[in-house]
């Protein structure tokens, strides 16, 4: 997740909103030194909607890209 903290768990799904959803359910039900980069940055107050909203625009891409090849 944008080189910030996760893990290397591989979510599925019909489309990318399914995907991210299930990426940030998994993040959120964590509590291990893997995730808690991301889970400290989706909770800071410097986290606005314009951020997950570019993030979500750089997913998308990145998904288009791999169903086309």
């Amino acid at each position: 997740m944008n080189n910030q903290g996760g893990c290397v768990m591989v979510f599925t799904g019909p489309d990318p909103m399914d995907v991210a959803t299930r990426c940030s359910k998994q993040v959120a039900a964590s509590t291990d030194e893997a995730h808690k980069p991301i889970g400290e940055m989706k909770q800071s107050p410097h986290h606005t909607q314009e951020d997950r909203e570019k993030w979500f625009a750089c997913f998308r891409g990145q998904w288009d890209r791999k169903k086309q090849g």
